[in-house]
């Protein structure tokens, strides 16, 4: 973190680790974000990549932010249209898991990825086992929060 001029300036950045695990690391040439998306992001991937890329793909959906992040939050935001253009969501929260989209589209978007920390490890293997991670995650904080589905995805 660096201070200036009233501003408290925090340099993160998505790091793809070579077993496919997504942090939040420090980065001292990343771009800068904002203090409370810091905070925000930092709190989500604490409880692992599933809840970080949730947190992306869910409630920062209108938030700036550099390109590396906008890439995870495409990736978690394709979760997020999957999951609500299901049929009967709100019927029972006993959904059968989200599946990742097909391997072809998978891997166009392993190809996409922007400059990142270990975007060479990125493929379409990794992309499922994170995809089914976020599915994972959204489970999790669902059965958490004691409301529906549409309620849930309103408070991220």
């Amino acid at each position: 973190m660096v201070h200036s001029s009233n501003t408290l300036t925090t340099f993160l950045a998505p790091v793809l680790t070579p077993h496919g695990r997504l942090l939040l690391a420090h980065v001292e040439d990343a771009p800068p974000l904002s203090p409370d998306l810091a905070e925000r992001l930092q709190a989500a991937f604490a409880r692992g990549h599933g809840h970080g890329l949730l947190q992306l793909g869910a409630a920062e959906v209108q938030t700036a932010m550099p390109p590396a992040f906008m890439y995870w939050r495409e990736f978690s935001g394709r979760y997020v249209v999957t999951l609500c253009a299901l049929p009967d969501l709100e019927a029972g929260r006993a959904l059968s898991p989200i599946p990742p989209p097909a391997r072809e589209d998978l891997d166009s978007f392993a190809s996409a990825a922007p400059s990142m920390t270990g975007a060479e490890y990125l493929t379409a293997s990794v992309l499922d086992t994170l995809w089914t991670d976020v599915d994972a995650a959204f489970r999790l904080e669902l059965s958490q929060s004691k409301v529906s589905v549409q309620d849930f995805l309103k408070r991220k």
